[in-house]
């Protein structure tokens, strides 16, 4: 019996060598073909048309530097729409290097000059968290203050006040609406609780805003205000005002500081803001950075509804530059703020990028001593399992995913567990999971590419073809989708 089943796994795998080989052959002849039509429409000064050729014969795994070239210069003659300026940098930043991509560079680089000067000494740079562009992408953005017995409706007031002011300045993108019942996208709310002896300024003492999203799905903010001083006073409505204005900004999904003292997303030690009790003007920078920012598709948001110019790595940069801006700023927000745990947090992630694990283990460590709420004790915990996943120690991983669980129930969590399940070899236990979070949600084509990837790991390659060829049926749209195809073969057989 054994004979005959190595002897049909003998056949099968020489069919399906064949198979590979014939499959190669005949893309390789298609992709020239398809190349030739979008010449053809190339010449003829059809962009649009050709593009549609190259694209195809890109994606069949045409290396040609002539084609590259030529297709790169469809895309920059073309209307620089989403997708146009996502083609471009694939060029770019792809590991093949020729004239196609340092034209795709040249041109890029230019561009960015370009938008840079339309929006003068912005700080859009140091939007981003954990290198992501996070925002609100259904308009309006709705919103609840709930007060206590004791905060003066003034300050209630005044922080109403700062969200008309923070629609009134940008233009026709950001739409707010105050609701009074039900879910809203920004909650806020006022504490009573007074503070004593603080070591730092009191804009990171009297508010916090805290941003909850999954799976790159932004859910809501909150917004939580102190309404007394150091000395025990209450704030006066100006300068509630000003520190909403910083906070409400927040909200809206900028999650750094800027450096400059005039503008209201300062990182302010002495915190002018609240010591002066005249109303703070919005700069010329804070407008043009907002406005900008609501112009940058996101990574992480609601709803995909409005229309976006520009994507994420015209403005921000790359990877590696999006990691040097985010440790400079974490480097002054530790210098400014010592006792706030966020400085630390950030300074991490950029360590991680920089596969820095021991340095940014160390001040997740200072971060978790200094933590005191559930979402920040939430954040530490989560960076610290995948700190130890990327240094290789899983037993780690596993324990700090533990006491992340205690604080939230994330599928981002469940997503690390089954990859360090994975990285221990223990399969089995990583298509639970996965299999788990694509029944929650058959949908999500990341947990379904997942489930495949373990099961292809497993060389159960049928249950891989099986569980890709149900998503596609469920869900035909995503048929062309690059990813998918990525299984061509696969799924031919």
């Amino acid at each position: 019996m054994n004979w005959r089943k190595n002897w049909v796994k003998i056949v099968f795998s020489v069919l399906l060598a064949f198979f590979i080989i014939w499959l190669i052959v005949f893309q390789t002849k298609k992709a020239d073909f398809l190349a030739s039509q979008g010449n053809r429409f190339y010449k003829k000064g059809n962009y649009a048309k050709a593009q549609e050729y190259y694209e195809k014969s890109y994606e069949l795994g045409n290396k040609d530097t002539n084609f590259r070239k030529a297709y790169v210069n469809t895309l920059v003659n073309s209307p620089l729409t989403i997708d146009a300026q996502e083609k471009i940098v694939r060029f770019a930043e792809g590991e093949i290097q020729d004239s196609a991509s340092e034209s795709a560079k040249y041109f890029l680089r230019n561009l960015k000059k370009e938008i840079h000067n339309k929006y003068p000494n912005n700080y859009v740079k140091q939007a981003p968290l954990n290198n992501k562009i996070m925002h609100w992408g259904k308009m309006p953005i709705t919103y609840t203050i709930k007060k206590t017995k004791n905060t003066p409706e003034e300050l209630v007031e005044a922080v109403n006040d700062s969200f008309d002011t923070l629609e009134r300045v940008s233009s026709v993108r950001i739409r707010f609406k105050r609701v009074y019942t039900g879910n809203a996208d920004i909650s806020v709310t006022f504490n009573d609780k007074k503070t004593q002896n603080a070591e730092f300024g009191q804009k990171y003492v009297i508010a916090t805003t805290t941003p909850y999203f999954n799976n790159n799905k932004l859910e809501k903010m909150t917004i939580d205000f102190g309404i007394y001083n150091l000395d025990g006073n209450i704030f006066s409505p100006n300068q509630m005002y000003n520190t909403a204005l910083h906070e409400v900004f927040h909200a809206l999904g900028f999650m750094g500081h800027c450096f400059e003292k005039e503008n209201i997303m300062y990182i302010s030690k002495d915190n002018s803001s609240n010591s002066n009790d005249e109303r703070k003007e919005l700069s010329e920078a804070d407008k043009l950075t907002l406005e900008l920012f609501y112009k940058i598709k996101p990574d992480i948001t609601n709803a995909n509804e409005l229309q976006y110019e520009y994507i994420p790595y015209l403005i921000i940069g790359d990877e590696n530059e999006i990691t040097k801006n985010k440790a400079n700023e974490a480097k002054r927000y530790i210098n400014k703020a010592p006792t706030v745990p966020a400085g630390y947090i950030d300074m991490a992630q950029s360590l991680l990028n920089q596969q820095k694990y021991a340095a940014a283990i160390a001040n997740l460590e200072k971060a978790l001593r200094l933590a005191n709420d559930k979402e920040t004790k939430y954040m530490v915990y989560f960076n610290l399992a995948i700190a130890h996943y990327y240094d290789g120690n899983y037993e780690l991983s596993h324990i700090f995913i533990e006491k992340a669980q205690e604080y939230k129930t994330e599928d981002e969590l469940k997503v690390l567990d089954a990859e360090v399940y994975i990285k221990e070899g223990n399969l089995e236990k990583g298509i639970k999971i996965y299999t788990e979070l694509a029944a929650k949600d058959p949908n999500n084509r990341n947990y379904v590419i997942a489930l495949a990837n373990t099961y292809i790991k497993n060389k159960n390659y049928f249950k891989a073809r099986k569980i890709l060829k149900t998503y596609i049926k469920n869900n035909p749209q995503e048929k062309n989708n690059k990813q998918i195809k990525g299984y061509g073969i696969l799924l031919r057989i």
